[in-house]
């Protein structure tokens, strides 16, 4: 009884001085933490819901939806979230695999998209709103296919239940969603090593984890380069298996696998050059509006997510926009 009028008080209290959004809610402030909470929830809905018999299966291509206050508010914490996300996917994925004969993904790695809007679906974005859109693989929109349908079935949380719900959406659904360069990841599967920390977007679309070379320390190639509209010589050591060409900008220069270069006819990414293992050569994908050419032959540009890989011979030599010049040599 002796705490009644402190209840009784309490309960006035709240009606005279309303009590917050985020301490009534805790979900009404998006944090980083709420965001994770959001695509590991996800994920592990997808493992419940996609598995079939032996095997093991769950989404891979994720939609991260935001009001534009709350993803500029929280963009520089994206790579984290990230990474935080895989090891929790990795995490489930190991208690999980006991009930399963085979781990047997569509896809060959996690994509993570980042994007800002204020209506989705119809519905209105408010600052305290996350919404999470997963697929098995890469048929989201920024994904360059030559044939994507016009509507997707994808899993989302559905406002009315509170619970994730395979649903049809109208690409069109996705036209008023901002899905900038920044707010793009791709983690590769490797269910037996720690997660690589995330990379930055290449284009649009996609960013990279980082892939070791045959041997720790070795130098797979030589990058030398002229830039014309300064006079300027510079060269870089390849010793990731991909290695990304891009404008030398402030948010770019913490990435060891990018080759920044000072000039403005340079596009942020221009190109992407990879080691493929399987024919034991070089290929080369182009990003940028503007030319790139090798060996005087003009490329495809291609969709980031999508990349369109080019031969690159062991000696080439890469035009940028007709003024930055590249000189490949293979070393291994």
């Amino acid at each position: 009884m002796a705490n009644q009028p402190t209840t009784w008080l309490s309960k006035l209290g709240k009606l005279l001085v309303p009590t917050s959004d985020a301490q009534s809610n805790p979900t009404a402030t998006v944090t980083n933490t709420r965001i994770l909470h959001e695509l590991v929830a996800s994920f592990e809905d997808s493992i419940r819901r996609e598995s079939v018999g032996s095997s093991l299966l769950f989404n891979a291509h994720f939609l991260i939806i935001l009001h534009p206050d709350t993803y500029e508010e929280r963009q520089n914490a994206f790579p984290v979230i990230v990474n935080e996300a895989v090891n929790a996917f990795r995490a489930s994925i190991d208690a999980q695999q006991p009930s399963y004969e085979r781990v047997v993904p569509v896809a060959s790695s996690w994509f993570f998209k980042f994007g800002g809007g204020r209506e989705f679906g119809g519905e209105p974005v408010s600052p305290t709103d996350v919404f999470v859109v997963g697929a098995l693989t890469g048929i989201l929109p920024g994904n360059a296919q030559s044939q994507t349908p016009d509507r997707l079935n994808v899993t989302r949380r559905v406002r009315q239940t509170n619970r994730y719900e395979k649903v049809d959406v109208d690409l069109n659904m996705f036209q008023h969603i901002d899905f900038r360069e920044p707010g793009a990841f791709v983690v590769r599967f490797g269910f037996d090593t720690p997660a690589s920390p995330a990379r930055p977007a290449v284009g649009s679309g996609t960013r990279m984890a980082p892939s070791q070379p045959q041997k720790p320390g070795d130098v797979l190639a030589e990058i030398s380069y002229y830039l014309a509209e300064l006079n300027k010589e510079g060269s870089c050591r390849m010793r990731d298996r991909e290695i990304v060409i891009a404008r030398k900008e402030p948010d770019n220069q913490h990435f060891p696998n990018y080759l920044l270069l000072e000039s403005a006819y340079v596009s942020n990414p221009h190109a992407r050059i990879r080691y493929h293992d399987a024919s034991d050569s070089f290929q080369i994908a182009s990003f940028s509006r503007n030319e790139t050419r090798v060996n005087e032959q003009l490329i495809a540009r291609s969709e980031p997510a999508s990349p369109q890989w080019h031969p690159l011979p062991d000696t080439a030599q890469v035009l940028l926009n007709n003024m930055v010049t590249l000189h490949f040599q293979r070393t291994v």
